[in-house]
């Protein structure tokens, strides 16, 4: 990401901005804030394209966190925005209702500040990735569109990334497609042919040693003649992706949702996310080693 990453801050409580901001400054971010969600839209409509997150307090005076969000997800461009969530409550319920209005990323009051710099990152990682494809698959969408129908086999998160660019420029909501198949094909290659775990991704990417084990994991002997494939198919109505890898598996029906229980982990978001944002539909095969990802053509003809 060009230039310095900026945070929104948006809590009613002086003291609590002026804390995230001290925290938040650790990482080299720059800081804005407002003390509602009325003055923090007001924000975001003159600096559109320099926040890259929202640390949002969800219990606000005027206009709340939850009501900051859904004039937030009505604007196609600052909807993007990962968004934060923190709150004194601790309730399922509320964390699943923020989930529900959009929220991947949860902190609940009191946090140190390690926990709110890591998911601060977190969060900027996903986005600064997810504009990073965005930019890159608007050079290919002319030509994909006249695809209708192929076979790829990838190997490597590079084949996963460049596929994901390649083939989310096919369809008419290539926008938002991209982030989404992106994770479903990195999913393939990561959980499915190297068995990186859910506890074992959290710790290298805690000690940020994850791309080094990928890359030492595909030269082994087991792992240098296995691939995942991916299937595109085109119809009058619909886009198909399928994508099998040659992994055991895993059980799928933890991640089809955002889980609450999750909302403070730093990964474990791709599926729910590619789900509620990208497709229209996505199912699971057998053991969880292929899954299809839909896309309704006349849901996004235009959009």
């Amino acid at each position: 990401m060009a230039g310095p990453v900026t945070a929104l801050v948006v809590d009613d409580e002086e003291m609590n901005r002026a804390v995230v901001a001290g925290h938040l400054a650790r990482l080299g971010y720059a800081t804005v804030d407002a003390a509602d969600g009325a003055e923090a839209w007001k924000v975001l409509k003159s600096r559109r394209h320099d926040v890259h997150v929202i640390l949002l307090d969800r219990r606000m005076p005027g206009m709340d966190g939850l009501a900051f969000l859904e004039v937030l997800r009505g604007d196609p461009e600052l909807a993007q925005i990962p968004v934060i969530m923190q709150t004194i409550a601790d309730s399922s319920g509320e964390v699943a209702e923020a989930i529900q209005a959009g929220v991947f990323y949860y902190l609940t009051k009191p946090y140190d500040g390690e926990l709110l710099r890591s998911v601060a990152a977190a969060a900027v990682e996903d986005y600064t990735r997810l504009k990073r494809l965005e930019g890159d698959v608007r050079s290919r969408t002319d030509a994909m569109a006249l695809l209708q129908s192929g076979s790829f086999r990838f190997r490597t998160p590079r084949d996963a990334h460049n596929l994901a660019i390649t083939l989310a420029a096919a369809s008419p909501n290539a926008r938002k497609l991209t982030f989404g198949l992106m994770e479903l094909l990195m999913n393939a290659v990561e959980h499915g042919n190297l068995g990186i775990g859910f506890a074992t991704k959290s710790r290298l990417k805690a000690s940020n040693i994850l791309k080094r084990e990928i890359e030492a994991r595909l030269a082994l002997a087991e792992n240098r003649d296995k691939h995942a494939t991916v299937r595109f198919e085109r119809d009058a109505e619909r886009i198909t992706y399928t994508i099998t890898d040659q992994g055991q598996g895993f059980d799928w029906r933890a991640y089809l949702d955002a889980d609450p229980a999750r909302a403070r982990d730093l990964h474990g978001r791709g599926i729910a996310l590619a789900r509620s944002v990208s497709f229209d539909d996505v199912r699971y095969l057998g053991c969880g080693n292929t899954v299809v990802g839909t896309v309704e053509i006349a849901r996004h003809r235009g959009g």
